[in-house]
């Protein structure tokens, strides 16, 4: 541990990215350095729509960046391994950055599970990816706890499934109580997972995610309501506005399949 200690003393001078992979005779380890605060105006915008639409749950976590993100890191990452959860292994950690482990230390090769689905070659191989992440998740949040930023591309994933979760410089459990954390965390997946589906997959993603969620009803309800406030975005056609536009767009698709698989009256 010493040893990583001082590596990560040595580099942090050395090192101008706020994140960078080094290949050391243990293995890969990745750097995370402490970097500049994000500005808080960037969350304006979705502060505003949150409280318009009053949905907790979209109100907007900000990263304040530098050594309370680190912090921040750390004890995410602790309180979640405590659980069980699969996350980055901590090597070394300073005020100013820390050393995480690969999650591919374990001989498997692994990726985004962004990447993953879109590699996936057959519908039922990215629908078999996506349930899995989907209980995966759903194992987290029976646990009593929740993600920072629950897109596929902070969800790595190998060839047997096995799933790992990374980037922890938030806890949204500072501004939001644990029912609209866990919220919270399946609109990002959901917004972040949908682009990865054909129009035509839509359905049967929808009601996967419907079967997994049917003993929470109270969560799948409250998504179905928040999916319903936000339809007017498609009047819009967002997929005009190439791929961010996209994303959007089968988010809202999805969103609508998803109230269908239990029509319930929205207000």
């Amino acid at each position: 541990m010493a040893n990583f200690a001082d590596f990560l003393h040595i580099s942090l001078d050395q090192q101008n990215e706020s994140i960078q992979a080094y290949e050391l005779e243990h293995g890969k380890v990745w750097l995370k350095k402490a970097s500049l605060r994000h500005s808080i105006w960037i969350y304006t915008p979705l502060r505003w729509l949150a409280r318009f639409l009053h949905v907790e749950a979209l109100t907007p976590v900000p990263n304040y960046g530098g050594k309370k993100a680190i912090q921040c890191e750390y004890q995410r990452i602790t309180s979640l391994a405590k659980l069980g959860v699969n996350t980055p292994k901590v090597l070394a950690l300073s005020d100013d950055g820390i050393l995480l482990q690969d999650a591919a230390n374990n001989g498997q090769h692994v990726m985004q599970l962004d990447h993953a689905l879109a590699q996936a070659s057959y519908t039922e191989q990215r629908l078999k990816l996506y349930s899995d992440a989907i209980a995966e998740i759903q194992g987290l949040h029976n646990k009593g706890s929740y993600l920072s930023e629950a897109f596929v591309r902070n969800i790595l994933v190998d060839a047997n499934h096995h799933f790992t979760f990374i980037d922890f410089e938030t806890d949204p459990g500072e501004i939001l109580d644990l029912k609209d954390c866990q919220i919270r965390d399946w609109l990002c997946f959901i917004f972040s997972s949908s682009y990865r589906f054909r129009l035509d997959e839509l359905d049967q993603a929808s009601s996967i995610f419907y079967d997994a969620l049917s003993k929470n009803l109270k969560v799948f309800r409250e998504i179905c309501k928040i999916g319903h406030k936000l339809q007017w975005i498609l009047h819009f056609k967002p997929e005009k506005l190439g791929n961010d536009g996209k994303r959007i767009q089968k988010c809202m698709l999805f969103l609508r399949k998803l109230e269908q698989q239990e029509p319930l009256p929205m207000i």
